[in-house]
């Protein structure tokens, strides 16, 4: 049944990918201008029509627009790009060096959020309707509301300009990616300490712990043996369908940052108009989104393995509905 799951998984993702290449290929022959303008730069120099129409011809733009889908779509299936016409090098190439950036700032704003959303969560749930419970609760309502580029804005401004802590853009060292992560960790970290307290005190309040208690077992062992794998459960859940909004926090943070992810690389070939840039960009995010859905659908089959006997269609429903568990 484990297997069923991920080949399902991975038809998923290729179904996805699929529609995601397609509306980035309509979207981009939709969107006005001309990329050859840019290749030729038009607006300030005198180009003959020979020469314009060479350079769609050299590129393919002058063939029909399925002929072009079709052939772009058969580069995509041998994981080929194509070559960005503003720098003339493989867009592959490009990417595996602007992905990683943005991987890291991604991969470290979750195990941020973790860190700081399930203990405090615990702490919460445990003094709940205490001034600590209500300390937490008031400051993380304020964090939750705050843009990751407005708290990005005032953390440039503090540590970067009064304080001279950290630098406020580029990644000359390790320090350059501290104030991007913290812009996304904080709003996040507020909301999953909210969605860990609620569940935490909607299980602390059922009638197993309950029993547990008059068994005589301890509050230590009801949270860690009892109740904290099933409370953890909808966070990874949630966690794993926010990951596109993540990376969609990632892509304007790296533009107030000046950090040289994909994010950056897709804002600056959106306005060359680099077709393949852009088309590779986005099926790159894409790729990236699915995946991290795909493993957080496979961690909540191993903390609770009675999804697996339930189709994937039914576990997409129920992260839909809240995460709830079967």
């Amino acid at each position: 049944m484990l297997l069923k799951n991920i080949l399902s998984r991975i038809g998923q993702m290729i179904i996805v990918l699929f529609v995601l290449s397609t509306i980035t290929f309509i979207l981009m022959k939709l969107t006005p201008g001309d990329p050859v303008d840019k290749i030729l730069h038009l607006d300030v120099a005198n180009v003959s029509n020979e020469q314009i129409e060479a350079t769609k011809e050299r590129l393919g733009l002058n063939q029909p627009v399925i002929v072009q889908y079709i052939q772009w779509l058969g580069q995509i299936a041998q994981l080929n790009f194509g070559t960005s016409y503003q720098t003339g090098a493989p867009v592959t190439h490009e990417l595996m060096y602007y992905t990683p950036p943005t991987l890291f700032i991604a991969v470290m704003t979750i195990i941020v959020v973790f860190i700081v959303a399930v203990p405090l969560g615990i702490i919460t749930a445990r003094h709940y309707h205490t001034w600590l419970d209500a300390l937490i609760r008031t400051v993380s309502s304020f964090t939750v509301s705050i843009p990751s580029f407005f708290l990005g804005t005032i953390l440039i401004f503090v540590f970067a300009q009064k304080l001279n802590l950290l630098p406020s853009s580029g990644l000359d060292s390790m320090a350059g990616y501290i104030l991007p992560i913290i812009a996304l960790s904080i709003g996040m970290s507020a909301y999953y300490v909210r969605l860990m307290r609620s569940t935490l005190i909607e299980l602390y309040q059922s009638k197993e712990v309950e029993a547990a208690r008059l068994r005589g077992m301890s509050e230590r062992h009801i949270l860690w043996k009892d109740i904290f794998k099933p409370a953890i459960v909808p966070v990874i859940t949630v966690l794993g369908m926010s990951v596109g909004s993540l990376i969609g926090g990632t892509v304007v943070i790296e533009n107030l940052f000046g950090i040289p992810g994909i994010g950056h690389f897709l804002v600056d070939s959106i306005r060359a108009r680099d077709y393949p840039v852009v088309q590779g960009a986005v099926i790159m995010i894409g790729v990236m989104v699915v995946l991290a859905n795909t493993l957080s659908d496979l961690l909540l089959l191993w903390l609770d393995p009675k999804r697996r006997q339930i189709s994937p269609s039914k576990i997409q429903k129920q992260r839909r509905q809240g995460g709830e568990t079967p």
